[in-house]
């Protein structure tokens, strides 16, 4: 339609510009489909009291400025990278601390861009201990706890990812 033509409001008797109708009802039709992503993310797993959940979902819209699709793009991202950054630690076992540091590094910062704090946490504690005591006891149970959260948060995506 051209930009100085009038139309009828839907809900008002008054006129209003074709361009303007045109943006009003697209914005309904982004809050339709706001309101539809929204309720296809089900409700949080309850978490033991104390403990944040394994997704912090409102975390994670916040950091996509409420985009779904860019929050489908970081979860996507942060499962693929959160797999090949444990697969190289675990390659590494002790051989390369520094290496192993910045991966962890790398890790705990998409984990927060994600919305994952117990990853985010978990991997904090990896590269404190790698970068103190290198790979021993602590380092292998570091390790294992950053695994199990890592896992966690995985399922909880492949879950949201697969609606």
């Amino acid at each position: 339609m051209a930009a100085n033509t009038t139309a009828e409001a839907p809900a008002s008797g008054r006129s209003w510009p074709s361009f303007d109708l045109e943006l009003l009802e697209m914005s309904q039709s982004v809050s339709r489909l706001n309101k539809e992503l929204d309720r296809s993310y089900a409700a949080p797993q309850p978490t033991p009291a104390g403990s944040r959940p394994t997704l912090d979902l409102v975390h994670l819209a916040r950091q996509s400025l409420g985009d779904k699709d860019r929050e489908i793009e970081i979860l996507a991202l942060f499962d693929q990278q959160s797999g090949q950054a444990l697969a190289r630690l675990e390659a590494l076992s002790g051989r390369d601390g520094a290496v192993a540091a910045d991966l962890a590094r790398m890790l705990a910062a998409s984990a927060r861009i994600a919305g994952a704090f117990a990853v985010a946490s978990a991997a904090t504690v990896y590269e404190a201990v790698v970068l103190s005591s290198g790979e021993g006891d602590a380092g292998a149970e570091a390790l294992s706890h950053l695994k199990a959260e890592v896992s966690q948060v995985r399922e909880a995506i492949g879950a949201l990812l697969a609606r």
